[in-house]
């Protein structure tokens, strides 16, 4: 009888082990742990943005299974080599470091999402980003409509009433909106049609019209201008060979290099900014006080390696007065201030990285190119309920270098072979 008993705990224990060792095994799997931990935190971090009351259990929920399930998707799924362990190693301690000396906890979940999306089909991230935005963002606008939640409404003399339809300040529906249309373009890339640009368009005027967010509508303009013309470039025989090469050219040298640019750019002119300029001035109401701000800021904290607590105020969530009013909008900026040297340096690398990576894919470099030119102004460069784009570092590229023939990147090459068979 003990026999017996015996042989089955050795059958049951055998089944149990090849069970798991067949899920470590299916990839698929992963992918779900991966999707199930991004969703929540993604979700979480779009329905904080909005006017609906989001109860701290939730939150004390949401985020730690988001970790959990994404940190399980690591360890248990992704292999990495000898190089890649040590530099994920050095940017996690770059990570902890800054978590420590800022008391930031932002930065560790982008890194994490960062590295759980190894493998994944970043085409699946943006479906998933745009189906749970999407949602909430429509939600949002419903519910203020029907002063379910509130719909504030900031009455300014210069720029008239700007409405945040549910979302908690008019920018930020603004910057939804936004990166709403840049995930919806990079997917569909060649496949965009003269009614998408049509909509785009409508929508970056509707944005100012109501909303007065100047600089989403104008990169929501942008986008539109851009897109259309790069496809019009790459894929109109109207197009002189000379132009088709141009762009193709320029886009290679310096698509990796937009954003570091810019950064660089930003923080260098805030440096320099002088208070008692006209020329200065001038230049600082285009910006909407931006440089004064990131100025102040860097006369009160100063300069850190690893970042700091700051001490900033904005409005959003209210419409009552926010007399002490200091918040650094530009990304480059806040970042350096809040986060660190050192991350800033890792921030614009992986960005720089994922340019390099998707050089084929010239969509890719119009996105990062535009994501690049709003966090001049704006904070939402490594918020993902935002911007997703960081994202493809380690997932697998929407357009496959293999597929390149058959796309709209290889004008040039063709043009070239044609002229050397003449």
């Amino acid at each position: 009888m003990e026999a017996v008993k015996a042989g089955r705990l050795t059958k049951f224990k055998n089944q149990a082990g090849q069970t798991y060792q067949k899920c470590l095994s299916d990839q698929y799997t992963g992918e779900l742990l991966f999707f199930a931990g991004y969703i929540l935190f993604l979700w979480r971090s779009v329905w904080i943005t909005t006017m609906f009351p989001l109860g701290g259990l939730m939150t004390l929920i949401c985020v730690p299974l988001a970790a959990l399930f994404v940190g399980l998707k690591i360890l248990l799924y992704d292999h990495y080599s000898i190089k890649q362990f040590f530099l994920l190693g050095l940017a996690l301690a770059c990570i902890c470091l800054v978590l420590y000396s800022s008391g930031s906890i932002n930065p560790f979940f982008w890194l994490l999402l960062i590295a759980g999306s190894r493998n994944i089909k970043f085409e699946k991230i943006l479906k998933v980003y745009l189906a749970i935005n999407v949602t909430i963002v429509l939600l949002a606008f419903g519910a203020s409509s029907l002063d379910v939640i509130e719909n504030l409404r900031y009455e300014t003399v210069n720029r008239g009433t700007r409405n945040s339809f549910g979302i908690i300040y008019p920018t930020d529906f603004g910057a939804h909106i936004f990166f709403l249309f840049l995930a919806y373009f990079y997917l569909k890339g060649e496949k965009l049609r003269h009614y998408h640009y049509g909509i785009t368009i409508l929508a970056a005027a509707l944005v100012y019209y109501f909303s007065n967010a100047r600089l989403d509508s104008g990169c929501t303009l942008a986008l539109a201008v851009l897109f259309a013309l790069g496809n019009w470039i790459s894929n109109s025989r109207k197009a002189g060979r000379n132009l088709k090469i141009w762009w193709e050219r320029e886009w290679d040298r310096l698509g990796v290099w937009v954003m570091p640019i810019l950064a660089v750019f930003s923080i260098v002119l805030t440096v320099i900014y002088q208070r008692n300029s006209s020329a200065w001035q001038e230049l600082n109401d285009i910006v909407s006080g931006r440089l004064e701000l990131g100025r102040r800021g860097i006369d009160e904290y100063g300069w850190s390696l690893f970042g700091q607590p700051l001490t900033l105020v904005g409005f959003g969530g209210t419409v009552g007065e926010q007399s002490n009013y200091n918040f650094i909008d530009c990304s480059y900026m806040y970042m350096l201030l809040r986060h660190g040297i050192l991350f800033v340096i890792l921030m614009v690398a992986i960005f720089s990285i994922c340019c390099y990576k998707n050089r084929h894919d010239r969509y890719f470099l119009y996105a990062i190119a535009l994501v690049s030119v709003n966090c001049m102004i704006a904070h939402h460069i490594i918020q993902v309920e935002y911007n997703p784009f960081a994202l493809a570092l380690l997932a697998e590229c929407v357009r496959e270098k293999n597929k390149e023939k058959q796309g709209a990147f290889t004008i040039r090459a063709e043009v070239e072979r044609d002229e050397g068979g003449k």
